[in-house]
């Protein structure tokens, strides 16, 4: 597949610096990115392991290491002896919310270092791209009740929820010890908990490193990043970097969101080099390579996967109206598309389900507007969007996935995660699923009172969006859902009202945030390390990787019946709602068309509540179009 991979290649190289070849990029953004797929050697693994273990050495730290390519394939895990023994330590899931002995959701429960460490170096190479350059430290700043965190009544992190994707279980991410296509599981989901960086070579990312020492042990999250750390953790990942650093004009302390400049790193200024003599091999005698149960399955250490090329599981498409537009697709290992565009199982095409034409005009769609949106989250300015886009059916069967070109990876899972969310509070039965899956309690009981503060949920919503509206009643949106899924309702405003199926803030965390970890959580922690499930719910509700609450899907109609939905993911969270409404949008105007989205009046921002329309449905950016003045494109459609 070099042909493949050359014109992918080719197509980040035209997306991101307005031609083929090695370019550099614009003035306000100056490296290069190459033409050509990158990789890590095994080589290369074992210079960074080796590195990360020298700077924990100089810092008197016993740490596991863990590194990893684009797609997640765990590349090597090295583990440092404590007193000349070398034995696996824990890691507490903590944020320091819930006190340190209640055992609420993920909140401090247990896993082998191993598995943090690699979660960590999975969030810093999917997260990243060659526009934009993300760890664990920015996600962390994204994800909290209040962004920016600790800023009292301001909404919720922009990616509020990110962190229960990648899961261990589910349909779409690759699992098994044994290296092959991306994307790959990640143990914990996306961590927040610095000491996770990307790894790049010539301008692209080819990996991540994450880092947990048997001192600190605790994997959480900073509460207060309007201070400055001295994380340990994120000092020895940081510094193990060197070589493979993220170009310095596209770390998030370069770019914003909402008008706030996002956090990489608090430790630029307390980095330790690496000391040349040992960086030949890893250092004889202070730790071993491991083998990672369900993750790795030797301990030699090996090379990355190039992304774009066949073996990484994403190539440039090849032909037709996809290649026109460097579109990127999902492969098996043996090259065969793994979602192209197919007719709807539920509802069948027979009885007005989508077919596999309405299907792949609705993926074209999304990624011409992609190509010609102005993204948030990119550099240099007026970069194009990069996203993936997933289409489902009213089943949550996946009917076609497609991508730009250096799009980052985490946006393939969440995309899917997005567009089943969509289809399932959309449509009928949803609240009765709820109900066999176990959680009538807290989410759909109206006089649910929480214990230990006292406080209700909304009683308006409790009782009229679950028992009336979760029954097809009603489009919701990612973002609509994302509205009701808060510490606090309205989202940001501290008082004594929360969000329908969020956890009541005194039992609230990132690591117990309501109904979207209650669907999966039991599954989750049963597929640490064990043979995966293909779903991470309890029974076949349509969900099977979870959903995500956080904006950029919409449910799909032919007239007023509910037929599928879509999901983006990849840029701000206003790109992707924009992306996912006009696409269905623009689909609906083609001759003869009669898909579309859902009827006005149906949806959820026109809810008649107490105090009027409560919820939102999209919200699309400002001057969204690059070399275009058009304002509220998403208007009147």
């Amino acid at each position: 597949m070099r042909l493949s991979a050359l014109a992918i290649a080719a197509a980040i190289g035209l997306a991101s610096c307005g031609g083929g070849g090695d370019r550099t990029l614009s003035s306000d953004c100056s490296f290069t990115v190459a033409s050509t797929p990158q990789s890590l050697t095994s080589t290369e693994v074992d210079t960074i392991l080796a590195q990360a273990a020298d700077v924990a050495r100089q810092l008197n730290q016993q740490a596991t290491i863990a590194v990893v390519d684009r797609v997640g394939n765990v590349l090597g895990v090295y583990r440092m002896a404590a007193g000349g023994i070398n034995t696996e330590f824990d890691v507490t899931l903590r944020t320091g919310l819930l006190g340190t002995t209640s055992i609420l959701g993920l909140e401090n429960r247990t896993v082998p270092s191993a598995l943090a460490a690699i979660s960590k170096a999975v969030t810093g190479a999917y997260l990243s791209s060659s526009g934009n350059a993300f760890s664990t430290r920015t996600a962390g700043f994204i994800i909290q009740q209040h962004f920016v965190p600790g800023v009292q009544n301001t909404g919720a992190g922009p990616l509020y929820g990110v962190q229960f994707s990648q899961l261990p279980c589910g349909d779409l991410v690759q699992k098994g010890a044994s290296a092959g296509i991306g994307p790959r599981r990640s143990p914990l989901g996306l961590a927040g908990d610095p000491g996770g960086f990307p790894l790049y070579k010539n301008g692209r990312v080819v990996g991540g490193i994450g880092v947990v020492t048997r001192a600190d042990a605790i994997y959480g999250i900073d509460l207060n990043p309007q201070d400055t750390d001295q994380d340990l953790e994120e000092i020895i990942a940081q510094s193990a970097t060197t070589g493979f650093a993220a170009p310095e004009c596209i770390r998030a302390n370069r770019i914003t969101a909402g008008g706030v400049t996002l956090r990489f790193s608090d430790s630029d200024a307390g980095l330790v080099t690496p000391r040349a003599n040992q960086l030949t091999s890893l250092p004889a005698g202070l730790g071993n390579l491991q083998i990672v149960n369900g993750y790795r399955d030797t301990a030699a250490v090996i090379a990355g996967a190039a992304y774009g090329e066949q073996a990484s599981g994403f190539i440039a498409a090849t032909s037709g109206p996809r290649l026109a537009r460097a579109a990127v697709e999902l492969v098996t290992a043996a090259g065969a598309a793994r979602f192209p565009a197919s007719n709807s199982v539920s509802p069948t095409t027979a009885a007005g389900g989508l077919t596999n034409t309405e299907v792949e005009s609705i993926l074209l769609h999304a990624v011409d507007i992609a190509n010609a949106a102005r993204a948030q989250i990119r550099r240099p300015l007026n970069s194009p969007a990069e996203v993936t886009i997933s289409v489902v059916d009213t089943q949550g069967n996946i009917l076609g996935i497609l991508r730009t070109p250096d799009a980052p990876l985490f946006g393939t899972d969440v995309s899917l995660q997005k567009a089943r969310t969509a289809v399932f509070f959309s449509k009928a039965g949803a609240a009765t699923q709820l109900i066999a899956e176990g959680l009538a309690d807290p989410y759909l009981t109206a006089s649910q009172t929480v214990a230990n503060d006292g406080r209700q949920a909304n009683l308006f919503f409790a009782t009229y969006i679950v028992d009336q509206v979760f029954d097809g009643g009603r489009a919701f949106t990612g973002r609509a859902i994302g509205n009701i899924h808060r510490p606090y309702f309205p989202d940001g405003i501290t008082n004594q009202t929360r969000g329908p199926l969020s956890r009541p803030f005194a039992s609230w965390s990132p690591f117990n945030v309501g109904l979207q970890l209650d669907l999966v959580a039991t599954k989750v922690l049963a597929n640490l390390i064990a043979t995966p499930d293909a779903r991470c719910t309890a029974q076949d509700i349509g969900v099977n990787n979870g959903i995500q609450i956080f904006p950029g899907s919409v449910p799909i109609y032919r007239g007023s019946s509910l037929i599928g939905g879509i999901g983006v993911s990849g840029d701000g969270v206003d790109q992707d709602d924009m992306i996912a409404f006009l696409a269905v949008y623009r689909a609906s105007q083609e001759a003869g068309a009669t898909v579309g989205n859902a009827p006005v009046a149906s949806r959820s921002d026109r809810l008649a509540g107490p105090t009027g329309d409560l919820l939102r449905y999209v919200q699309c950016p400002q001057s969204p179009f690059i070399n275009s003045s058009e304002q509220d494109v998403c208007s009147g459609r």
